[in-house]
């Protein structure tokens, strides 16, 4: 008998249009709550940049801890109706001597941050038979060897340039252990925008994840400022051990140099030059292990760019006292000058090194090493007959 074989009936053809639509509600929901997010973030961060920006937008603004010093410093510099023959470059060692001198013999004279002359160079210059010199100083607190070639490089061009620069400069404008880049510097912070962006990235930004990493700050306000709200951050917990009774570990970790130190205006000689000393063994840990080559190499770019410009410049390494000196590593000093003598080695620029010159006294320090009025007279009586040749 022949096997049976069911036939089974054909399945009705369907219609692909006649099917419900896939179910797409979770995925849309998702991507819905992505772009709100997004958005929602944007927006937050273009509110944080336009309505507090750097944070001190104010006329009391903090010029200590923000970058509201380089700004006024700039704008100042911006807003001279005629071109200054004579630009002070480098750190609070240039501006304090200076500010100091002129001070001392003029008590109307403002605060250091908003006062951007020298009567006392502009007369020394012309007691050696120079005529009138207008002076402006550019010099800014924290200047390293970077933010003078922005200043240079961004504002002394054109109709503004400068018939000579006196540049004074120290082993801290090489490195500072309290920066982590030469990006860390509230002038490249207030120089360096997006729109200037590409002519540093490749000196400032070599490889690709700097300059992503760049960005990010730029974009993201809270990633911009991640610097200065863990330093706020560490304050605030130190002060809160403090008020407790309870030591921070933290701050005694690293020794003397972890605790908190910087420039003092005001104090007993002795607070001030302990308190100089103690920042200074913070500036100076692992100087000598440190690569300093970069901020070296802006050393040669600002020399080498004004020469181009036809702009003269008076190298000064700037005076310290042997106790500031007998915290730098053994051979390191030496090795520094070695090192700023070969940069200089070009035309219109001219060396004035007065590191350990033994015409300064303690006497002529306000701390470790600023200069105060009376060193400053001294320190006259080295640049002038430099800067009167290129005069």
């Amino acid at each position: 008998m022949p096997p049976v074989v069911e036939i089974q009936p054909e399945s009705p053809k369907v219609d692909a249009r006649s099917l419900p639509p896939a179910k797409e509600k979770p995925r849309k929901g998702i991507m819905t709550r992505v772009l709100w997010s997004l958005a929602f973030f944007g927006a937050i961060n273009a509110g944080l940049w336009t309505f507090i920006g750097d944070g001190k937008k104010k006329a009391d603004a903090d010029c200590w801890n923000s970058a509201a010093s380089v700004e006024e410093s700039i704008n100042s510099f911006k807003a001279l109706k005629a071109n200054p023959d004579v630009v002070l470059l480098g750190s609070s060692l240039v501006m304090f001597p200076f500010w100091a001198m002129d001070k001392a013999n003029d008590k109307t004279i403002g605060d250091i941050f908003h006062y951007h002359g020298s009567k006392a160079l502009s007369d020394s210059l012309k007691n050696s038979g120079v005529a009138d010199q207008k002076v402006f100083s550019l010099a800014v607190f924290g200047q390293m060897a970077s933010d003078a070639y922005l200043m240079t490089n961004e504002y002394l061009q054109g109709d503004r340039r400068p018939k000579c620069i006196i540049y004074g400069i120290a082993p801290r404008d090489f490195y500072d252990h309290s920066l982590p880049s030469p990006m860390a510097t509230f002038s490249f912070q207030k120089i360096v925008n997006l729109n200037n962006f590409p002519k540093y990235a490749g000196i400032f930004l070599p490889d690709f994840e700097k300059k992503a990493d760049w960005i990010a700050m730029h974009v993201c306000y809270f990633y911009g400022k991640r610097w200065r709200m863990q330093l706020e951050t560490d304050k605030a917990i130190g002060k809160a051990y403090k008020a407790i009774g309870i030591e921070d570990q933290n701050a005694t970790k690293g020794g003397a140099e972890s605790k908190s130190a910087g420039f003092l205006m005001e104090g007993s000689s002795e607070e001030r030059w302990n308190n100089s000393e103690l920042e200074y063994k913070g500036r100076y840990k692992e100087i000598a292990e440190k690569d300093h080559s970069l901020q070296t190499s802006f050393l040669s770019r600002t020399l080498k760019t004004m020469r181009e410009r036809g702009i003269k410049i008076v190298l000064v390494n700037m005076p310290l006292t042997q106790r500031n000196l007998n915290l730098l590593p053994p051979g390191f000093y030496q090795q520094y000058r070695n090192e700023i003598a070969e940069a200089a080695k070009m035309p219109g620029v001219k060396l004035v090194d007065i590191g350990d010159s033994p015409d300064f006294t303690d006497n002529d320090y306000w701390d470790t090493t600023h200069l105060n009025h009376s060193g400053g007279h001294k320190l006259l009586k080295h640049i002038v007959p430099a800067a009167k040749e290129y005069l």
